[in-house]
């Protein structure tokens, strides 16, 4: 197995804050951030056709038990683990897209952006500073706020994502109301 990937996992602990990327129980790419609720383990798992050798880990907020929907397993070439320092969650929210105020007539809408909230996602695994605009048919283009203006995430108005307000917003208003 990976000797760098081997020597991280070997480093963590049960309780650890981490933030990792591997893949879920359905096979699917995913990154996470939480807390480590069981010690990490070598495990063999479904992969592509076959199976590999990997770490199998579980990651979620503290106090959760290991389950399915927090699983996810780290592979030697593909996957990704560090210990981080716990987030202040206090300024995160994870709602639908529209609360950040984004609409079809929105425009310079700023937001940190801090991934999908999906089920398992239990506090944000990144913080981009995006613009959001609305490109056609109902779909919203989170883009880098730097001159590539690349994309970083497309969804639709209701979609679920971890989002924090700019620093400088004032307090009570939306960034778009600056």
């Amino acid at each position: 197995m990976h000797t760098d990937l081997e020597t991280t996992v070997a480093a963590l602990n049960a309780g650890d804050h981490v933030h990792a990327h591997g893949t879920d129980s359905r096979g699917v790419d995913t990154p996470r951030a939480g807390y480590l609720l069981a010690a990490p383990r070598p495990e063999t798992g479904q992969r592509h056709s076959g199976r590999d050798e990997g770490w199998l880990v579980y990651i979620g907020k503290r106090g959760d038990a290991p389950a399915l929907s927090n699983r996810l397993m780290l592979y030697p070439d593909t996957g990704r683990i560090a210990h981080t320092p716990e987030q202040d969650l206090s300024l995160w929210r994870a709602t639908a897209l529209r609360e950040t105020g984004a609409s079809a007539r929105t425009k310079n809408l700023r937001i940190r952006f801090g991934g999908s909230a999906t089920r398992s996602a239990v506090e944000p695994t990144q913080d981009t500073t995006v613009c959001v605009t609305y490109n056609t048919e109902g779909w919203y283009s989170l883009d880098t706020t730097d001159d590539s203006r690349t994309q970083v995430f497309e969804c639709r108005l209701g979609t679920k994502i971890w989002w924090a307000p700019l620093p400088d917003a004032p307090v009570g208003r939306f960034p778009d109301a600056l």
